[in-house]
């Protein structure tokens, strides 16, 4: 067969590949954008509940598990327009189980707490890092995640960047964006891990929370940023 001929087969195979919609594997920045959407998503879901959970009047149906997750699935649908079940690539499809799993065991241990409620009984940022939390154990090193912000506006000194970054070139690169109020997300090769910056803004139940403790914000105003780590080997 001629070089020609060959290399004719080879395209088309190649085509026929794609309009069957075969994939790339992820890379380490598609698993960052995915575990920062999906975090995204479920804290949402709190903050959607935020001011019937602070006026005590969260109906416990509501609070369903059931109804929670079913939020949660429409608030990914909503921010990435896709179905969080169908996941595009079996590393996709983990990050999302080890998530779920997160999501349902955080609710249900706090159910009450939402239920019962009264003023910051259980709030957005509280289930996030409860979220997180879960979700690194579960990632057993492959990737993590962690929300943090400058030093003068945290409430919780506990969640300060020195507090909870050990690497000192993550720190940096962290540290640098977090003093300047960067509002645009970036990433950076360290070593072999890629390390990402997704910033957030100030929403109106965290602005009053936070006013109630001492800190103003506006709505709108940069409001610190989630960080993902992902190792080569993920």
């Amino acid at each position: 067969m001629s070089r020609p001929v060959k290399f004719l087969m080879v395209s088309m195979a190649v085509a026929g590949l794609l309009t069957l919609g075969v994939q790339a594997a992820p890379s380490q920045g598609d698993v960052s954008k995915e575990i920062n959407l999906i975090t995204n998503a479920a804290t949402a879901v709190v903050a959607g509940l935020q001011a019937k959970i602070n006026a005590g009047t969260l109906p416990a149906e509501e609070a369903d598990a059931g109804k929670l997750r079913q939020a949660f699935l429409e608030q990914f649908r909503k921010l990435a327009n896709a179905d969080f079940q169908q996941a595009p690539d079996p590393k996709l499809e983990e990050i999302r189980k080890a998530f779920a799993e997160a999501f349902d065991a955080v609710t249900g241990k706090y159910r009450s707490d939402m239920v019962k409620g009264g003023q910051d009984a259980f709030v957005p940022a509280f289930f996030r890092a409860q979220l997180l939390e879960l979700f690194n154990k579960q990632a057993n090193g492959k990737y993590q995640a962690i929300v943090t912000t400058r030093p003068s506006e945290l409430i919780n000194r506990d969640s300060a960047p020195d507090k909870i970054i050990a690497d000192k070139a993550v720190l940096d690169f962290v540290a640098g964006l977090l003093d300047k109020g960067e509002v645009e997300p970036k990433s950076t090769q360290i070593g072999q891990r890629l390390v990402s910056y997704w910033p957030m803004r100030i929403a109106e139940p965290c602005a009053t929370c936070h006013l109630r403790n001492g800190l103003e914000q506006k709505v709108g105003a940069f409001g610190g940023a989630t960080i993902v780590v992902v190792e080569p080997k993920f």
